[in-house]
């Protein structure tokens, strides 16, 4: 990543990987809605919270990101491109 200190493109890589491990407790399907979602203009952050509701796993991690990305458009834009990669590795 061009034009970033070292250590925020390493923070960035972390964030990244956390949010990744995150995303792949979903099953495909809620990862291409949730990806659905995200993708929209208007985020709508109860349906982001229906999607993920029965995700109790790591439900305070779940809620966290849902307040995050209904107020961080570039964390919406890294979740989705996370979600297109988990996609097309599957």
């Amino acid at each position: 990543m061009a034009g970033r200190p070292a250590g925020m493109t390493r923070l960035m890589n972390d964030e990244d990987a956390q949010l990744r491990d995150l995303l792949r407790t979903l099953s495909p399907s809620a990862r291409e809605r949730l990806r659905d979602v995200l993708s929209r203009d208007q985020v709508d952050r109860d349906l982001i919270a229906r999607l993920l509701r029965f995700r109790d796993v790591r439900g305070a991690a779940w809620a966290d990101l849902i307040d995050e990305l209904s107020l961080d458009p570039e964390l919406r834009r890294r979740c989705v491109r996370l979600l297109g990669e988990l996609t097309s590795s599957s």
